[in-house]
């Protein structure tokens, strides 16, 4: 079974996400991320894992790119789709906003793996609005964003069935 983990990621932790995944799920995997490295044929894969985070409400523009320009083949293949985003409780509209509804519909599993503010890499700009979004969250009694380890295992399990 070969499996390709299609990614985008801004400041590390999408990766960091998907290196756990990678550990997790059995046979040939080949991971790319759509940001800086040439993409391969799906052809030759079996099973295409797509993910990327949400900054700032938004997915990542080439992830969004690569599904549109390469849906027909997507839909022919074993397919999971996750996020890295903090609100857990705005997965499913942001997961609807983020993937063509083929894809959702044709996707063996679905998943957040949970979010982490990483301001120290953030430029200005971006480290003002997560500190007001920081603030909000935190008069609104909601937890700062974490990676979620369990949800990577459960999508792991999912890609690993041979159904």
């Amino acid at each position: 079974m070969k499996t390709l983990v299609i990614y985008a990621t801004t400041y590390g932790f999408t990766k960091e996400c998907v290196e756990d995944l990678k550990k997790q799920i059995k046979g040939d995997i080949l991971t790319v991320n759509v940001m800086s490295d040439k993409k391969p044929s799906l052809d030759e894969f079996d099973n295409i894992v797509i993910g990327g985070s949400i900054y700032m409400g938004h997915f990542q523009k080439k992830l969004r790119t690569f599904c549109t320009e390469n849906l027909n083949m997507l839909l022919n293949k074993r397919l999971g789709l996750f996020l890295c985003c903090g609100l857990l409780e705005n997965f499913e509209e942001t997961l609807k906003r983020s993937f063509p509804e083929e894809l959702l519909k044709k996707a063996v599993v679905k998943e957040c793996f949970g979010g982490e503010l990483r301001t120290d890499k953030m430029n200005f700009v971006h480290k003002m609005i997560s500190g007001l979004m920081k603030k909000a969250t935190e008069k609104e009694g909601k937890p700062e964003p974490v990676k979620i380890p369990e949800n990577i295992r459960k999508f792991a399990e999912m890609i690993n069935r041979n159904e």
